[in-house]
């Protein structure tokens, strides 16, 4: 019995210092599951000030109570796919547009706080996003759950504002996903969204938006 053991240990310890061997050989390995496919992409879209709702559901003139309301806000743009460094993982860059990208955001009045001084902000600010639609290689997304985000007003701006005339904010969230149009690469997979990237407002609230985005998706049980 300790034979085995000691059998089995040693099997172990010989993989893994061969996986190490050819990670240092710089030979690829992934360790997902065959059913687990991920999509690196880059989105970059604009938006603009589209109205505001209650907690009701009541839009613009017909809102009811204003102490809840939030910003509606419509965002549309292009996704990138993305070339990666096979050692590291790093994004290289994008290579080719390979879809768009059209939903409807939805901020805390909270955000227009972002026009003066960012340490007054609370240290996270919630937003969410709904009727989504992203086409990838081909594939249409829908939000099966909703878009759960944060932005993160005291970390402070992404870039040197003296230098760009800007100030971008780091925001991130993440979604469950479904692909709807049963076409293309991904068609009807599962899975999640999860951004991480920055949005930069001007003086009218029109705001541009960069994201790395990650889908990873599977075949749902039938």
């Amino acid at each position: 019995m300790r034979k085995n053991i000691f059998t089995g240990l040693a099997t172990v310890a010989l993989l893994f210092s061969s996986g190490l061997a050819l990670a240092d050989g710089n030979i690829l390995y992934n360790p997902n599951p065959a059913p687990l496919t991920i999509v690196n992409t880059i989105s970059e879209v604009d938006g603009y000030v589209g109205g505001f709702v209650d907690s009701a559901g009541n839009v613009n003139g017909d809102i009811t109570n204003p102490d809840n309301v939030s910003i509606i806000y419509p965002i549309s743009g292009k996704i990138y796919a993305t070339v990666t460094d096979g050692s590291t993982g790093e994004t290289l860059g994008a290579f080719k547009q390979s879809g768009t990208i059209e939903a409807v955001a939805s901020f805390s009045t909270e955000f227009f706080g972002l026009m003066g001084d960012w340490s007054l902000l609370p240290a996270t600010l919630p937003w969410t996003m709904t009727e989504e639609a992203i086409n990838v290689n081909g594939s249409s997304f829908t939000f099966e759950e909703e878009l759960t985000g944060r932005a993160f007003p005291h970390l402070g701006p992404v870039e040197d504002p003296a230098v760009t005339g800007t100030l971008a904010l780091r925001m991130a969230g993440c979604a469950g996903v479904r692909e709807t149009s049963g076409a293309g690469a991904y068609a009807g997979k599962v899975g999640t969204l999860c951004l991480n990237g920055t949005f930069t407002f001007d003086e009218q609230f029109n705001g541009k938006g960069v994201s790395n985005c990650t889908i990873v998706v599977h075949d749902p049980l039938q």
